[in-house]
């Protein structure tokens, strides 16, 4: 055989009896083996070599394979690093301290509905940082609630604050809350009725935020002594009940209905009274601990009138108004 470059290399075969071993092996013997992995350009003599400005170009490497190079792509432009920076250190702000986080936007949010109500300055109070980030702010809150809802049930009333400021109220009024924002509805203090588009909140402080979306006013009822456990209106959002596992008492309250009082022509708050309250035994929680005490006990309306208080260990309180 006549390898490329001009080397002899004679190979012999010899079938070896001896030692009990069978098959065949192949010998080299004559010569040197050279083992010489070439490409088609490379092979034969240097005249009949292919010129490298004769080679044909190698195939492009698809954008995303393994071994690509990684400066294929375009890289962000400088605004938009920026805001992903920013998007992700608020972030890691609010989750690092959610208490100040949630505070401080409630207050930024407070005073933006009073320069709001300021004619003069309407028209730059659309334009400003907090009113271009709602989007990003109800992501974090939402981020919170998923992660850390035992800090964010002691400031409850100021993230629906927050929420209703960042929401538009007429996309609440036709979807409903369930639907805008699924998240706050998790907790058994948060309640919204169809029917006259109201949320109530409760509050740490024992009372109780009612909200009324087409306003966006908001009316505090001072009516238990500690914790708000779980708040609900009734199917015909007439009643709301209130119930506080901190004094042991639930608390019915009749809401104003009327035609005049609905379109706020007499007040613009609406008209509340308690008509019944009734004492119930404590609810004991599973463990101690603040998570657990979010999921303590809830009303569930069985119609315009009945109300059942149900714990979390699968105790009934039925109540009738």
């Amino acid at each position: 055989m006549i390898l490329p470059g001009g080397l002899f290399c004679t190979v012999q075969r010899e079938r070896l009896t001896r030692g009990g071993l069978g098959g065949g092996q192949e010998r080299i013997a004559g010569g040197q083996q050279q083992q010489v992995s070439r490409g088609p350009e490379t092979m034969g003599p240097p005249a009949l070599r292919t010129p490298p400005s004769h080679r044909p170009p190698l195939p492009p490497v698809p954008f995303g394979v393994r071994g690509s190079s990684i400066t294929m792509g375009l890289p962000l432009n400088p605004a938009a690093d920026s805001a992903r920076s920013a998007r992700h250190a608020l972030s890691l702000i609010a989750t690092a301290r959610p208490p100040a986080f949630i505070t401080t936007i409630a207050r930024e949010v407070h005073r933006h509905t009073a320069l709001q109500a300021n004619t003069q300055s309407q028209q730059n109070v659309h334009t400003t940082t907090l009113a271009r980030a709602k989007a990003e702010i109800l992501r974090v809150i939402e981020i919170l609630i998923e992660k850390m809802p035992g800090d964010v049930v002691d400031l409850l009333v100021e993230v629906m604050d927050i929420i209703m400021y960042c929401m538009e109220g007429s996309l609440v009024k036709k979807k409903g809350l369930q639907e805008c924002f699924p998240a706050i509805c998790r907790f058994y203090m948060v309640s919204y009725c169809d029917r006259s588009h109201r949320i109530a909140v409760g509050a740490r402080q024992g009372s109780v935020a009612l909200y009324d979306v087409r306003t966006g006013k908001c009316q505090n009822i001072h009516g238990h002594k500690g914790p708000i456990t779980a708040v609900s209106f009734a199917p015909d959002g007439r009643y709301l009940a209130t119930y506080s596992n901190a004094d042991s008492h639930i608390s019915f309250w009749q809401m104003n209905t009327s035609l005049l009082g609905s379109i706020g022509m007499l007040n613009s708050a609406p008209q509340l009274r308690c008509m019944k309250t009734y004492q119930v035994p404590p609810v004991q929680p599973a463990s101690p601990g603040s998570q657990n005490a979010l999921k303590l006990a809830r009303l569930i309306w069985t119609s315009n009138r009945n109300v059942i208080l149900m714990a979390h260990d699968g105790k009934e309180h039925r109540f009738m108004v």
